[in-house]
């Protein structure tokens, strides 16, 4: 296989990973593979120069792409042959068509409720179907247990493959994509540009624990006729593949607005409308 660069970010999995990338003859560059419990903990900072160190490596050496686990092994994070940063439901896209590809036909696909509409498309072409869940790990986690799911992922980092276990795991996960790649003679970059184009953009909201349950009831009430069954929040349609989704924060005292359209520039407009929305209505 091709060489890939990987940053173990100083922990554990640099005593497990080397030996199962070694058994498929990987080529790797190792990055912080020296357990260092001090440096387990980034700040945001942090993380971000070390997705551009990481990127300068993988573009520098020509590798095929480069990924950062993180501190448990669970969340990865990509860049592509150029350097780039990949985001997470990008990778998770990518990695769903290859593994649909690689089925042949059928099989489903689980994401979150904010998924964009590009998995119903992959789908579509392969003849597959996709389940969306609440936002939430454990509700991930029990849609893949379900019959017939090759592949969940939260967009974020974590990616679940249910034939070897419905938990999100990052060194499975990279030992999977140079599979997918290697079996279909592609690679990673090839993978991403053959996707369906989407935009999206997301914010938050902040509002006070108090008045989340009211600003919920009056979003329900108001956008009855423009919603279908909800799963998790208040999703509008909009037509032409167009949505905004309002999800109050389980943990903290704010919204998530998420909106798909089809420029940068109208998503974020639907995001700036629906969050002035969720402000006028505390």
């Amino acid at each position: 296989y091709s060489k890939i660069a990987v940053d173990y970010a100083n922990s554990s999995s640099s005593v497990v990973l080397p030996n199962l990338l070694g058994r498929l003859n990987a080529d790797v560059v190792a990055i912080n593979a020296v357990v260092q419990e001090s440096s387990q903990y980034q700040t945001l900072d942090q993380f971000e120069q070390a997705m551009d160190r990481l990127g300068a490596i993988t573009k520098t050496l020509k590798a095929a792409f480069g990924v950062k686990l993180d501190t448990g092994g669970e969340r990865i994070y990509f860049v592509d042959e150029g350097g780039n940063q990949v985001n997470g439901m990008t990778a998770l896209a990518a990695l769903a068509d290859l593994a649909l590809t690689q089925r042949g036909g059928g099989g489903t696909v689980a994401v979150p409720v904010w998924a964009p509409s590009i998995f119903e498309k992959i789908a579509q072409k392969h003849g597959a179907n996709v389940i969306r869940t609440r936002f939430n790990a454990y509700a991930l986690m029990t849609a893949a247990l379900r019959q017939e799911v090759i592949i969940a992922g939260d967009g974020q980092g974590s990616f679940i493959f249910p034939q070897f276990g419905a938990a999100a795991d990052g060194l499975f996960t990279i030992a999977k994509m140079m599979e997918l790649t290697a079996l279909q003679k592609t690679r990673f970059t090839e993978a991403i540009a053959n996707l369906p184009r989407y935009a999206m953009h997301s914010t938050r909201v902040p509002c006070r624990w108090e008045d989340k349950g009211r600003v919920m009831r009056i979003l329900n009430e108001q956008y009855r006729d423009n919603t279908e069954q909800q799963v998790d929040g208040v999703k509008i349609r909009l037509g032409n593949g167009e949505w905004a989704l309002i999800l109050p924060d389980a943990d903290r005292p704010l919204f998530h607005v998420i909106a798909e359209a089809d420029t940068d520039s109208e998503a974020r407009q639907l995001v700036d409308k629906y969050s002035g929305l969720v402000q006028g209505l505390q």
